[in-house]
């Protein structure tokens, strides 16, 4: 025998066009006993009220649980109950369409300043104006989306003292996007109560907060919640199974947006499943529509940077695979602690260290692996140099040498790092190595560190920078044997990963043989 509240649920459910199938297997009842109560129940016969205030209960219920993928299912399913049980309420009192969750138009308010004032391209005052609840961004780099976003939430704190939460895909970017925050409340005068580099609090109390990305940070915020860069976080789902009740319950905005990354993958799903996600609101900007806009971008030098398959990616929004990648995207991810952050390691630590050198197109980059028990690595420290001077580039490889006293560092040699690692390994002889990059030495470094990979002997952070550039390397046929590495990219020619492969080459996991002859990594 079935309860009352149970059969009023049922028909909640029912009314709000979920299928029957669905509602038998969620809720564990017999097909037929759930289609006999559609047939005795109308939507007309429905006390629109009492459901909605019961279905609102279940929800706040839901809500306080754990974020299981079971509870997310139901409080998704019961979210779009209580939308469609809101939208007949409102049919049946007013006749006409429900206003939006948020009051954009605010007289005298600074999102009505920001549209005057702020020279926004038509891309970014389009988005800017944008009233759906749920919002997915689909993006190309550097055409200042970000910049957008954080005068968009700054927005709704100030007018509408919303909470907002961004979640980026490291810690380097929510900062970045702080700043952008900061650079927008100086140009309008908005002052903060509380001022620090990951949490600010206007002067109506709203809170505005960007850390990386975490599913726990999310568990009990109340406000707007934006995913940064969603498509490379290491475990979206988790994060999304952690944020659902929070929106649900609170009637939260919710805003994903990131540049392309794999197929298949969550991101892409929210993406190109209109008929499962039907309740986001889609912005689509590629380069060229940038441009059109008014963007300064020298298309050409850029383009004549890049191979067609990451051209395609990075600015024309497309989806990448990962059938070339030496590294598969799922190897790289099971690599990547999300609780890693870059950190400077004990003077006294044994580290050993690769540096990449580069000058004008390309950077230069220095990796460092601390050892961990059981012959185990982190990455704890990735510089990047842009177009440094080699005097300069000498300086940071010498402070970096001196402070650690027990790092042992690999150089790239190969033509205008000859004379850089002939100074550095003449002053650090016995700790200094310079290595030229033979097609042979590359197979070796890049094989060595896949097996470290499949091992899961080395722990990297969550850096989208370093997981492109380490995805970025191929296995190409060439004459006599395979060879590896990337196509140039605008952030240089997969530089951090031949920086990571160097150091990881100190370890001696692999041998590989070629012509007879063994070349111990």
């Amino acid at each position: 025998m079935y309860s009352k509240k149970l059969k009023q649920r049922v028909l909640a459910l029912i009314n709000s066009a979920i299928p029957v199938t669905e509602i038998a297997k969620e809720l564990k009842i017999s097909r037929l006993t759930v289609q006999r109560w559609k047939k005795q129940q109308t939507i007309e016969q429905q006390d629109t009220r009492a459901t909605i205030k019961n279905l609102k209960k279940q929800l706040a219920i839901l809500s306080k649980r754990n974020p299981t993928e079971a509870v997310s299912r139901k409080i998704a399913m019961i979210s779009k109950a209580l939308a469609t049980q809101e939208r007949i309420e409102t049919k049946e009192e007013k006749a006409k369409t429900p206003k939006p969750y948020i009051a954009l138009e605010v007289v005298g308010g600074l999102r009505e300043r920001a549209l005057k004032e702020a020279e926004l391209y038509s891309y970014q005052s389009a988005f800017l104006k944008d009233e759906a609840q749920f919002r997915i961004i689909l993006k190309s780099r550097q055409i200042g989306f970000s910049y957008v976003a954080a005068l968009d939430a700054l927005c709704a704190a100030h007018d509408n003292g919303r909470n907002q939460l961004f979640l980026s895909a490291s810690e380097e970017q929510a900062l970045i996007l702080m700043s952008y925050l900061t650079m927008w409340a100086n140009k309008f005068g908005v002052t903060f109560k509380k001022n620090t580099d990951t949490e600010k609090v206007l002067q109506n109390g709203a809170v505005i907060k960007a850390l990386a990305h975490n599913f726990r940070t999310v568990q009990g915020f109340t406000g707007d919640v934006w995913m940064d860069e969603f498509a490379w976080y290491p475990n979206p789902k988790k994060i999304w199974h952690a944020f659902v009740p929070s929106i649900g319950a609170i009637q939260g905005r919710l805003t994903i947006l990131s540049t392309p990354f794999e197929e298949a993958a969550l991101f892409h799903n929210l993406w190109s499943d209109d008929a499962k996600y039907y309740m986001f609101s889609h912005h689509r900007v590629d380069i060229y529509t940038a441009m059109r806009d008014g963007l300064k971008f020298d298309l050409e030098i850029m383009r004549a940077l890049f191979d067609a398959d990451t051209w395609a990616s990075a600015y024309e929004c497309q989806f990448i695979d990962d059938e070339s990648a030496l590294f598969s995207i799922a190897l790289i991810k099971s690599c990547v602690d999300v609780q890693a952050r870059y950190y400077t390691p004990h003077h006294l630590a044994p580290l050993i260290a690769g540096y990449d050198v580069g000058r004008i197109k390309d950077s230069s980059a220095l990796a460092v692996l601390s050892a961990k028990d059981g012959g185990k690595y982190d990455l704890c420290i990735l510089d990047v140099l842009r177009k440094a001077k080699f005097d300069e580039q000498k300086m940071h490889l010498k402070a970096f040498m001196s402070t650690n006293v027990f790092a042992r560092l690999r150089l790239d040699k190969t033509g205008i790092g000859m004379n850089l690692t002939e100074d550095i390994t003449k002053e650090y002889k016995s700790r200094a190595q310079g290595v030229y990059f033979t097609a042979v030495q590359k197979e070796a470094m890049s094989l060595n560190l896949k097996k470290m990979f499949e091992d899961k002997l080395i722990t990297i952070p969550n850096d989208p920078l370093l997981i492109a550039d380490i995805h970025a390397i191929k296995r190409k046929a060439g004459a006599k044997g395979f060879l590896y590495d990337a196509d140039r990219n605008e952030h240089g020619h997969a530089d951090r990963y031949w920086a990571m492969a160097l150091a990881a080459s100190h370890a001696e996991i692999l041998q590989v043989k070629r012509g007879g002859r063994a070349y111990l990594i």
